[in-house]
């Protein structure tokens, strides 16, 4: 059966594309058929996996509006069992041009069960805006979970409470179904005991699973968005592609 996850958060620079490229990539590199689908206008998911936004044919905006089917416009990757649904900076004009239809949330879900565009896939992984606004919630709306990564900083807890409210919201409203995978830790310096402290606060969240997974700030990371190349093949030996084959381990273990 396949899984839908939505990776969120609501500030920008906590690492979640990155989460969603790399953690796609592990889970591809199991065996697992993983189809990554960019809901950010910026397109940054999109360029991290080698493609220009702005040379493609069919994306995203695409399907949102009736113009190509999803199965049109999958695009294969250069890596076995991953699979991408592009996005370009015309997803803006999306919010605009469905914002008075019915249902207007909902048009990224009805639009990826047509065809059952979907079922091939073990997992489905949605990258998200830095924002809750159309896209982040249409994205929420077709998932089954949530994956939210949070950044070590001063305003960690305060993000996280702003996108528990925004699941609460859609989970009433759209998705009664809903669920939160767990929260994985970004940018984490266990070396210093602000971030230690930080950590031990989120864990102490109930009732919202924290990953033992911790992501790491490195350079190769930092590499691999200017490679276009997942880091687990940019750097196949390196503590982050380690660490992000440790967390699709314990994402397969509890979806």
């Amino acid at each position: 059966m396949t899984v839908c996850i939505a990776c969120v958060s609501g500030k920008g620079g906590v690492g979640k594309t990155t989460t969603v490229i790399n953690l796609g990539a592990a889970l591809a590199e199991t065996g697992r058929r993983v189809l990554l689908v960019d809901c950010d206008p910026q397109s940054n998911l999109t360029s991290g996996l080698g493609f220009n936004p702005y040379d493609l044919e069919r994306t995203v905006a695409d399907v949102m509006t009736g113009k190509h089917t999803p199965a049109e416009t999958v695009a294969e990757t250069a890596w076995a069992n991953l699979f991408v649904i592009p996005a370009s900076p015309d997803l803006v004009a999306v919010e605009s041009e469905m914002s008075t239809t019915l249902d207007h949330e909902l048009t990224l879900r009805r639009s990826l069960r047509q065809d059952g565009v979907t079922a091939p896939y073990d997992f489905v992984i949605y990258d998200t805006p830095p924002s809750f606004g159309f896209h982040t919630v249409n994205a929420l709306a077709a998932a089954d979970q949530v994956l939210i990564p949070v950044q070590m900083s001063g305003f960690a807890i305060r993000g996280l409470k702003e996108v528990l409210r925004t699941v609460h919201l859609v989970r009433a409203r759209l998705n009664p179904d809903l669920a939160i995978l767990g929260i994985i830790p970004t940018f984490v310096n266990l070396r210093t005991k602000f971030s230690r402290q930080l950590l031990e606060g989120l864990c102490e969240l109930a009732s919202i699973r924290v990953f033992n997974t911790v992501i790491t700030p490195t350079v190769k990371l930092q590499e691999t968005s200017l490679a276009g190349v997942p880091v687990t093949e940019y750097a196949p030996t390196s503590k982050a592609a380690a660490a992000f084959r440790a967390l699709a381990d314990e994402v397969v273990g509890s979806a």
